[in-house]
This record gives structure tokens, sequence and C-alpha cells, in this order.
């Protein structure tokens, strides 16, 4: 379980925090930490969307093969 708000956002960062994010204030890098987690499932979520539309514009018969090729 996250202790803080450093270790909440350099989980979210994968990485150290940047210096100067230290003087934020726990709550604040809490809720940096948030909206970088929500940020990350919409980009997901749109990413999935775009590939979906994308093989639509592929004949039917190649999207099987071509899923199974792609993972």
């Amino acid at each position: 379980m996250v202790r803080n708000g450093i270790e909440a956002l350099e989980a979210q960062l994968r990485g150290p925090v940047p210096g100067a994010l230290h003087d934020l204030a726990d709550d604040d890098l809490k809720d940096l930490a948030d909206a970088i987690r929500a940020a990350r499932h919409r980009q997901a979520a749109e990413l999935e969307a775009a590939g979906e539309q994308a093989f639509r514009h592929i004949p039917r018969l190649l999207r099987v093969p071509l899923r199974k090729a792609l993972g």
C-alpha cells in the first residue's frame, strides 16, 4: 500500500519524482498521481478503440488471421 504522495507519484511515473515536485503538499501529490492513473486508463481505452476502428478498414476475411498474427 502506498504510504505517501511521493510514493504514489513514483509508482505512476515508474521512476523518481522530479525535484520541483517534492515541494508540493502530500495531498496534491496524491491528486497528481490519481490524475496520471486516470489519464493512462483513458489513453488505453482510446488506443483500443482506435485499433478496433482500424480493423474495420480491413476486409472481413483477413481480420481473423490478422488478429491472430498481432496477438
